[in-house]
Protein backbone atom coordinates (compact mmCIF):
# COMPACT_ATOMS: atom_id res chain seq x y z
CA UNK A 1 0.00 0.00 0.00
CA UNK A 2 1.54 3.36 -1.02
CA UNK A 3 2.14 5.83 1.83
CA UNK A 4 -0.41 8.54 2.38
CA UNK A 5 0.68 11.97 1.10
CA UNK A 6 1.93 14.34 3.75
CA UNK A 7 -0.11 17.28 4.95
CA UNK A 8 2.31 19.64 3.23
CA UNK A 9 1.83 17.92 -0.15
CA UNK A 10 -1.93 18.00 0.28
CA UNK A 11 -1.89 21.70 1.18
CA UNK A 12 0.28 22.58 -1.82
CA UNK A 13 -2.00 20.60 -4.13
CA UNK A 14 -5.10 22.30 -2.73
CA UNK A 15 -3.51 25.72 -3.12
CA UNK A 16 -2.63 24.96 -6.74
CA UNK A 17 -6.22 23.92 -7.49
CA UNK A 18 -7.56 27.09 -5.90
CA UNK A 19 -5.11 29.23 -7.85
CA UNK A 20 -6.12 27.54 -11.09
CA UNK A 21 -9.82 27.96 -10.23
CA UNK A 22 -9.27 31.68 -9.57
CA UNK A 23 -7.38 32.14 -12.80
CA UNK A 24 -9.94 30.31 -14.97
CA UNK A 25 -13.15 31.72 -13.43
CA UNK A 26 -12.55 34.50 -10.86
CA UNK A 27 -16.24 35.40 -10.57
CA UNK A 28 -17.20 31.85 -9.59
CA UNK A 29 -14.18 31.59 -7.30
CA UNK A 30 -15.24 34.61 -5.28
CA UNK A 31 -18.88 33.53 -5.26
CA UNK A 32 -17.97 30.12 -3.85
CA UNK A 33 -15.81 31.71 -1.16
CA UNK A 34 -18.57 34.18 -0.35
CA UNK A 35 -21.32 31.60 -0.24
CA UNK A 36 -19.55 28.97 1.84
CA UNK A 37 -18.13 31.45 4.32
CA UNK A 38 -21.64 32.86 4.84
CA UNK A 39 -23.13 29.34 4.98
CA UNK A 40 -20.62 28.48 7.70
CA UNK A 41 -21.56 31.65 9.57
CA UNK A 42 -25.23 30.60 9.69
CA UNK A 43 -24.48 26.96 10.50
CA UNK A 44 -22.09 27.73 13.39
CA UNK A 45 -23.56 31.08 14.42
CA UNK A 46 -23.88 30.46 18.20
CA UNK A 47 -20.46 28.81 18.59
CA UNK A 48 -18.78 31.90 20.05
CA UNK A 49 -18.29 35.67 19.93
CA UNK A 50 -14.90 35.38 18.23
CA UNK A 51 -16.38 33.34 15.40
CA UNK A 52 -19.08 35.96 14.74
CA UNK A 53 -16.37 38.64 14.88
CA UNK A 54 -14.17 37.04 12.22
CA UNK A 55 -16.50 35.40 9.70
CA UNK A 56 -18.34 38.46 8.26
CA UNK A 57 -15.08 40.31 7.45
CA UNK A 58 -13.82 37.12 5.78
CA UNK A 59 -17.00 37.02 3.70
CA UNK A 60 -16.52 40.70 2.93
CA UNK A 61 -13.16 39.98 1.29
CA UNK A 62 -14.85 37.51 -1.06
CA UNK A 63 -17.70 39.98 -1.60
CA UNK A 64 -15.33 42.71 -2.76
CA UNK A 65 -13.72 40.31 -5.22
CA UNK A 66 -17.16 39.25 -6.44
CA UNK A 67 -18.21 42.88 -6.93
CA UNK A 68 -15.09 43.46 -8.99
CA UNK A 69 -15.84 40.63 -11.43
CA UNK A 70 -19.66 40.75 -11.42
CA UNK A 71 -20.32 44.45 -10.98
CA UNK A 72 -23.37 44.72 -13.22
CA UNK A 73 -24.77 41.27 -12.38
CA UNK A 74 -24.63 41.49 -8.59
CA UNK A 75 -27.83 41.88 -6.60
CA UNK A 76 -26.77 45.23 -5.11
CA UNK A 77 -26.60 46.73 -8.62
CA UNK A 78 -30.11 45.52 -9.45
CA UNK A 79 -31.83 46.18 -6.11
CA UNK A 80 -34.47 48.79 -6.90
CA UNK A 81 -35.02 49.59 -3.21
CA UNK A 82 -31.33 50.15 -2.47
CA UNK A 83 -32.01 53.78 -1.30
CA UNK A 84 -33.60 52.25 1.81
CA UNK A 85 -30.06 51.66 3.03
CA UNK A 86 -29.50 55.44 2.95
CA UNK A 87 -32.18 55.71 5.66
CA UNK A 88 -30.31 53.21 7.81
CA UNK A 89 -27.02 55.05 7.40
CA UNK A 90 -28.67 58.38 8.19
CA UNK A 91 -30.20 56.91 11.34
CA UNK A 92 -26.80 55.61 12.44
CA UNK A 93 -25.22 59.02 11.90
CA UNK A 94 -27.91 60.65 14.05
CA UNK A 95 -27.42 58.05 16.80
CA UNK A 96 -23.67 58.66 16.86
CA UNK A 97 -22.85 62.21 15.79
CA UNK A 98 -25.81 63.87 17.53
CA UNK A 99 -25.37 61.80 20.67
CA UNK A 100 -24.98 63.33 24.11
CA UNK A 101 -21.78 61.22 24.38
CA UNK A 102 -20.38 60.87 20.87
CA UNK A 103 -17.47 58.51 21.54
CA UNK A 104 -19.49 56.17 23.71
CA UNK A 105 -22.19 55.98 21.03
CA UNK A 106 -19.59 55.47 18.30
CA UNK A 107 -18.16 52.50 20.19
CA UNK A 108 -21.63 51.10 20.82
CA UNK A 109 -22.89 51.40 17.25
CA UNK A 110 -19.51 50.59 15.71
CA UNK A 111 -19.59 47.03 17.02
CA UNK A 112 -22.42 46.37 14.57
CA UNK A 113 -20.43 47.23 11.45
CA UNK A 114 -18.50 43.99 11.02
CA UNK A 115 -21.07 41.77 12.77
CA UNK A 116 -24.29 43.24 11.39
CA UNK A 117 -24.40 46.06 8.89
CA UNK A 118 -22.26 44.37 6.22
CA UNK A 119 -24.28 41.15 6.40
CA UNK A 120 -27.21 42.22 4.16
CA UNK A 121 -24.78 42.84 1.29
CA UNK A 122 -23.02 39.54 1.91
CA UNK A 123 -26.25 37.54 2.22
CA UNK A 124 -28.04 39.01 -0.80
CA UNK A 125 -25.27 37.87 -3.16
CA UNK A 126 -25.47 34.30 -1.83
CA UNK A 127 -28.80 33.51 -3.54
CA UNK A 128 -28.53 32.96 -7.27
CA UNK A 129 -30.75 29.90 -7.67
CA UNK A 130 -32.88 27.38 -5.83
CA UNK A 131 -30.00 25.20 -4.68
CA UNK A 132 -28.54 28.18 -2.81
CA UNK A 133 -31.76 28.64 -0.86
CA UNK A 134 -31.88 24.91 -0.13
CA UNK A 135 -28.35 24.98 1.23
CA UNK A 136 -29.05 28.03 3.41
CA UNK A 137 -32.13 26.31 4.85
CA UNK A 138 -29.94 23.30 5.67
CA UNK A 139 -27.45 25.64 7.37
CA UNK A 140 -30.23 26.85 9.67
CA UNK A 141 -31.33 23.26 10.32
CA UNK A 142 -27.78 22.26 11.21
CA UNK A 143 -27.42 25.23 13.58
CA UNK A 144 -30.67 24.29 15.32
CA UNK A 145 -29.70 20.63 15.57
CA UNK A 146 -26.25 21.00 17.10
CA UNK A 147 -27.26 23.83 19.41
CA UNK A 148 -30.20 21.71 20.53
CA UNK A 149 -27.84 18.80 21.26
CA UNK A 150 -25.69 21.21 23.27
CA UNK A 151 -28.78 22.10 25.30
CA UNK A 152 -29.57 18.42 25.90
CA UNK A 153 -26.02 17.91 27.17
CA UNK A 154 -26.30 21.00 29.37
CA UNK A 155 -29.59 19.71 30.79
CA UNK A 156 -27.96 16.35 31.55
CA UNK A 157 -24.55 17.48 32.84
CA UNK A 158 -25.19 21.03 34.02
CA UNK A 159 -22.83 22.64 31.49
CA UNK A 160 -22.85 23.08 27.73
CA UNK A 161 -20.14 21.23 25.80
CA UNK A 162 -18.92 24.25 23.77
CA UNK A 163 -18.06 26.90 26.34
CA UNK A 164 -18.82 25.10 29.60
CA UNK A 165 -21.59 27.53 30.55
CA UNK A 166 -23.87 26.48 33.45
CA UNK A 167 -27.64 26.86 33.57
CA UNK A 168 -28.93 30.31 34.52
CA UNK A 169 -31.55 30.16 37.27
CA UNK A 170 -32.50 26.70 36.08
CA UNK A 171 -32.91 27.83 32.46
CA UNK A 172 -30.90 26.49 29.53
CA UNK A 173 -28.35 28.85 28.03
CA UNK A 174 -26.62 26.80 25.31
CA UNK A 175 -23.32 28.18 24.02
CA UNK A 176 -24.54 31.80 24.27
CA UNK A 177 -24.22 31.61 28.06
CA UNK A 178 -27.62 33.16 28.77
CA UNK A 179 -31.26 32.15 28.44
CA UNK A 180 -31.47 34.74 25.65
CA UNK A 181 -30.42 31.70 23.59
CA UNK A 182 -34.18 31.08 23.49
CA UNK A 183 -34.48 34.15 21.26
CA UNK A 184 -31.65 32.95 19.04
CA UNK A 185 -33.04 29.45 18.62
CA UNK A 186 -36.51 30.83 17.90
CA UNK A 187 -35.17 33.00 15.08
CA UNK A 188 -33.07 30.11 13.75
CA UNK A 189 -36.00 27.69 13.89
CA UNK A 190 -38.25 29.80 11.68
CA UNK A 191 -36.22 29.47 8.44
CA UNK A 192 -35.32 25.91 9.47
CA UNK A 193 -39.03 25.05 9.22
CA UNK A 194 -38.53 25.56 5.49
CA UNK A 195 -37.08 22.04 5.54
CA UNK A 196 -40.71 20.89 5.38
CA UNK A 197 -41.04 22.16 1.81
CA UNK A 198 -37.75 20.52 0.77
CA UNK A 199 -38.84 17.17 2.21
CA UNK A 200 -42.28 17.38 0.64
CA UNK A 201 -40.69 17.51 -2.81
CA UNK A 202 -39.75 13.83 -2.39
CA UNK A 203 -41.77 12.42 0.51
CA UNK A 204 -45.35 12.22 1.74
CA UNK A 205 -46.66 14.33 4.62
CA UNK A 206 -46.17 11.68 7.33
CA UNK A 207 -42.54 10.94 6.44
CA UNK A 208 -41.79 14.64 6.03
CA UNK A 209 -43.28 15.48 9.43
CA UNK A 210 -41.29 12.66 11.08
CA UNK A 211 -37.99 13.79 9.59
CA UNK A 212 -38.70 17.46 10.35
CA UNK A 213 -39.41 16.61 13.98
CA UNK A 214 -36.32 14.40 14.17
CA UNK A 215 -34.14 17.26 12.95
CA UNK A 216 -35.67 20.05 15.04
CA UNK A 217 -36.89 18.53 18.31
CA UNK A 218 -33.59 19.27 20.14
CA UNK A 219 -33.98 22.95 19.20
CA UNK A 220 -37.60 22.92 20.40
CA UNK A 221 -36.34 21.39 23.66
CA UNK A 222 -33.90 24.30 23.98
CA UNK A 223 -36.62 26.85 23.23
CA UNK A 224 -38.78 25.44 26.02
CA UNK A 225 -35.85 24.96 28.42
CA UNK A 226 -34.62 28.52 27.93
CA UNK A 227 -38.16 29.74 28.64
CA UNK A 228 -37.70 32.94 26.66
CA UNK A 229 -41.17 34.38 26.19
CA UNK A 230 -40.07 36.69 23.37
CA UNK A 231 -38.68 33.69 21.51
CA UNK A 232 -41.93 31.76 21.88
CA UNK A 233 -43.82 34.81 20.66
CA UNK A 234 -41.56 35.01 17.60
CA UNK A 235 -42.15 31.37 16.66
CA UNK A 236 -45.92 31.72 17.16
CA UNK A 237 -45.92 34.88 15.04
CA UNK A 238 -43.88 33.19 12.31
CA UNK A 239 -46.22 30.19 12.15
CA UNK A 240 -49.19 32.54 11.99
CA UNK A 241 -47.67 34.55 9.14
CA UNK A 242 -47.50 31.68 6.66
CA UNK A 243 -51.24 31.38 5.85
CA UNK A 244 -51.47 35.18 5.61
CA UNK A 245 -48.48 35.32 3.27
CA UNK A 246 -49.80 32.46 1.16
CA UNK A 247 -53.39 33.67 0.90
CA UNK A 248 -52.96 37.40 1.35
CA UNK A 249 -54.29 39.56 4.16
CA UNK A 250 -57.09 40.73 1.91
CA UNK A 251 -58.78 37.33 2.13
CA UNK A 252 -61.05 36.91 5.18
CA UNK A 253 -59.93 33.32 5.74
CA UNK A 254 -56.27 34.36 5.95
CA UNK A 255 -57.14 37.18 8.35
CA UNK A 256 -58.90 34.62 10.55
CA UNK A 257 -56.11 32.04 10.41
CA UNK A 258 -53.48 34.58 11.43
CA UNK A 259 -54.68 35.07 15.04
CA UNK A 260 -55.96 31.50 15.36
CA UNK A 261 -52.59 29.98 14.43
CA UNK A 262 -50.67 32.38 16.64
CA UNK A 263 -52.88 31.84 19.68
CA UNK A 264 -52.77 28.06 19.21
CA UNK A 265 -48.97 28.11 19.10
CA UNK A 266 -48.75 30.27 22.24
CA UNK A 267 -51.21 27.97 24.01
CA UNK A 268 -49.03 25.00 23.08
CA UNK A 269 -45.95 26.68 24.57
CA UNK A 270 -47.88 27.51 27.74
CA UNK A 271 -49.04 23.91 28.18
CA UNK A 272 -45.71 22.18 27.53
CA UNK A 273 -43.32 24.76 29.03
CA UNK A 274 -41.47 23.42 32.09
CA UNK A 275 -41.55 26.91 33.61
CA UNK A 276 -45.20 27.84 33.22
CA UNK A 277 -44.99 30.42 35.99
CA UNK A 278 -43.11 32.86 33.73
CA UNK A 279 -45.94 32.65 31.20
CA UNK A 280 -48.93 33.23 33.47
CA UNK A 281 -50.77 36.55 33.73
CA UNK A 282 -49.28 37.46 37.11
CA UNK A 283 -45.72 37.03 35.88
CA UNK A 284 -46.42 39.11 32.79
CA UNK A 285 -48.11 41.86 34.81
CA UNK A 286 -45.19 42.01 37.23
CA UNK A 287 -42.50 42.01 34.56
CA UNK A 288 -39.83 44.67 34.96
CA UNK A 289 -40.06 45.59 31.28
CA UNK A 290 -43.02 47.88 31.91
CA UNK A 291 -40.78 50.09 34.06
CA UNK A 292 -37.97 49.91 31.49
CA UNK A 293 -40.35 51.01 28.76
CA UNK A 294 -41.45 53.97 30.87
CA UNK A 295 -37.84 55.03 31.36
CA UNK A 296 -37.25 54.89 27.60
CA UNK A 297 -40.31 57.04 27.01
CA UNK A 298 -39.12 59.57 29.59
CA UNK A 299 -35.73 59.77 27.87
CA UNK A 300 -37.44 60.29 24.53
CA UNK A 301 -39.55 63.11 25.97
CA UNK A 302 -36.33 64.77 27.12
CA UNK A 303 -34.64 64.31 23.71
CA UNK A 304 -37.55 64.17 21.24
CA UNK A 305 -35.94 65.07 17.92
CA UNK A 306 -32.55 63.37 17.70
CA UNK A 307 -32.51 61.21 20.81
CA UNK A 308 -29.98 60.70 23.57
CA UNK A 309 -27.60 58.65 21.39
CA UNK A 310 -26.95 55.02 20.62
CA UNK A 311 -26.31 52.96 23.74
CA UNK A 312 -27.04 55.84 26.13
CA UNK A 313 -30.09 54.36 27.85
CA UNK A 314 -28.48 53.85 31.24
CA UNK A 315 -26.59 57.15 31.20
CA UNK A 316 -29.70 59.05 30.11
CA UNK A 317 -32.12 57.78 32.72
CA UNK A 318 -29.56 58.26 35.47
CA UNK A 319 -29.04 61.85 34.30
CA UNK A 320 -32.78 62.36 34.77
CA UNK A 321 -32.62 60.97 38.30
CA UNK A 322 -34.62 57.87 37.35
CA UNK A 323 -34.16 54.20 38.15
CA UNK A 324 -35.86 50.94 37.07
CA UNK A 325 -38.50 49.59 39.41
CA UNK A 326 -37.45 45.92 39.37
CA UNK A 327 -34.24 45.58 37.35
CA UNK A 328 -30.68 46.37 38.35
CA UNK A 329 -29.57 49.99 38.07
CA UNK A 330 -26.97 48.85 35.53
CA UNK A 331 -29.59 47.82 32.93
CA UNK A 332 -28.39 48.92 29.49
CA UNK A 333 -31.49 48.80 27.25
CA UNK A 334 -35.29 48.98 27.49
CA UNK A 335 -35.99 45.47 26.15
CA UNK A 336 -38.04 46.79 23.25
CA UNK A 337 -36.69 47.28 19.73
CA UNK A 338 -38.92 50.22 18.90
CA UNK A 339 -38.41 52.14 22.14
CA UNK A 340 -34.68 51.48 21.86
CA UNK A 341 -34.60 53.15 18.47
CA UNK A 342 -36.88 55.95 19.66
CA UNK A 343 -34.98 57.03 22.76
CA UNK A 344 -31.57 56.71 21.02
CA UNK A 345 -32.37 58.45 17.70
CA UNK A 346 -35.41 60.62 18.42
CA UNK A 347 -38.32 61.09 16.06
CA UNK A 348 -36.11 61.88 13.08
CA UNK A 349 -33.82 58.87 13.44
CA UNK A 350 -36.66 56.57 14.46
CA UNK A 351 -38.63 57.50 11.33
CA UNK A 352 -35.60 56.81 9.14
CA UNK A 353 -35.06 53.47 10.86
CA UNK A 354 -38.67 52.43 10.38
CA UNK A 355 -38.53 53.36 6.69
CA UNK A 356 -35.52 51.07 6.30
CA UNK A 357 -36.78 48.15 8.38
CA UNK A 358 -40.41 48.14 7.28
CA UNK A 359 -39.56 49.23 3.76
CA UNK A 360 -37.76 45.93 3.14
CA UNK A 361 -40.50 44.05 4.99
CA UNK A 362 -43.29 45.46 2.82
CA UNK A 363 -41.29 45.21 -0.41
CA UNK A 364 -40.44 41.58 0.28
CA UNK A 365 -44.04 40.75 1.20
CA UNK A 366 -45.41 42.19 -2.02
CA UNK A 367 -42.93 40.43 -4.29
CA UNK A 368 -43.03 37.04 -2.54
CA UNK A 369 -46.80 37.14 -2.12
CA UNK A 370 -47.24 37.92 -5.84
CA UNK A 371 -45.02 35.01 -6.86
CA UNK A 372 -46.65 32.58 -4.43
CA UNK A 373 -50.05 33.59 -5.80
CA UNK A 374 -48.92 33.06 -9.39
CA UNK A 375 -49.40 29.30 -9.12
CA UNK A 376 -47.20 26.24 -8.99
CA UNK A 377 -44.34 27.58 -11.12
CA UNK A 378 -41.13 27.76 -9.08
CA UNK A 379 -43.13 27.01 -5.95
CA UNK A 380 -40.22 25.62 -3.90
CA UNK A 381 -37.98 28.60 -4.68
CA UNK A 382 -40.57 31.09 -3.50
CA UNK A 383 -41.58 29.05 -0.48
CA UNK A 384 -37.98 28.97 0.71
CA UNK A 385 -37.70 32.70 0.03
CA UNK A 386 -40.87 33.13 2.09
CA UNK A 387 -39.25 31.22 4.99
CA UNK A 388 -36.52 33.85 5.22
CA UNK A 389 -39.02 36.71 4.85
CA UNK A 390 -41.04 35.24 7.74
CA UNK A 391 -37.85 34.90 9.79
CA UNK A 392 -37.10 38.58 9.20
CA UNK A 393 -40.68 39.58 10.03
CA UNK A 394 -40.61 37.49 13.22
CA UNK A 395 -37.57 39.44 14.38
CA UNK A 396 -39.93 42.39 14.89
CA UNK A 397 -42.21 40.27 17.08
CA UNK A 398 -39.19 39.10 19.05
CA UNK A 399 -38.11 42.71 19.39
CA UNK A 400 -41.29 43.70 21.21
CA UNK A 401 -39.79 42.19 24.37
CA UNK A 402 -36.27 41.43 23.17
CA UNK A 403 -32.93 43.14 22.91
CA UNK A 404 -31.54 46.50 21.91
CA UNK A 405 -31.13 47.18 18.20
CA UNK A 406 -27.32 47.11 18.36
CA UNK A 407 -27.09 43.70 20.09
CA UNK A 408 -24.64 42.19 17.64
CA UNK A 409 -25.76 38.55 17.39
CA UNK A 410 -29.40 39.62 17.23
CA UNK A 411 -28.80 42.35 14.65
CA UNK A 412 -26.62 40.01 12.61
CA UNK A 413 -29.38 37.41 12.31
CA UNK A 414 -31.93 39.99 11.20
CA UNK A 415 -29.60 41.51 8.62
CA UNK A 416 -28.69 38.05 7.30
CA UNK A 417 -32.34 37.10 6.80
CA UNK A 418 -33.07 40.47 5.20
CA UNK A 419 -30.20 39.93 2.76
CA UNK A 420 -31.18 36.37 1.83
CA UNK A 421 -34.76 37.48 1.24
CA UNK A 422 -33.64 40.45 -0.88
CA UNK A 423 -31.32 38.32 -2.99
CA UNK A 424 -34.03 35.72 -3.55
CA UNK A 425 -36.54 38.36 -4.64
CA UNK A 426 -34.19 40.19 -7.01
CA UNK A 427 -32.87 37.05 -8.72
CA UNK A 428 -36.23 35.32 -8.69
CA UNK A 429 -37.90 38.31 -10.36
CA UNK A 430 -35.25 39.41 -12.84
CA UNK A 431 -33.68 36.19 -14.04
CA UNK A 432 -36.27 33.60 -13.12
CA UNK A 433 -35.79 30.38 -11.30
CA UNK A 434 -33.18 27.84 -12.42
CA UNK A 435 -33.70 24.36 -11.03
CA UNK A 436 -30.74 22.16 -10.14
CA UNK A 437 -32.85 19.42 -8.53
Amino acid sequence: MPPLPSLRVWAVSALERLTRFHRQNPEEFYFCGLFWSFWTTLALYPIGYGFREVMPPLSLLFLLGYYRHARSRCVAARLNVFPLFYCLWAMLCIGVFLSEHLWASLLHAGTGVNKGFILPFIAMECVREEKDLRRLIWACVLACFWQGLDALWQFHSGRDFIMGYPLNDGRLTGSLGDYAVGNYIALALIPAFGLWFILREKLDAVASAFLLLAALWPALFLLLGAAARAGMLAVAFGLALWPALKKGFEQPRACLWFPVTGIAALAFFFVVSPRQKILDAAAVAGDGRWSLWELAWRIFCEHPWFGAGAGQYNTAFRALGLAPARDAITISHPHNLFLDLLYAHGLVGFSLGMVFLFGFLIWGFRRIRANLAAGWKDRLYWRLAAAFWIAYASWFANGLFGHDFYRTWWLGLAMSYLGVMAGAVVNGDSRGFRSHG
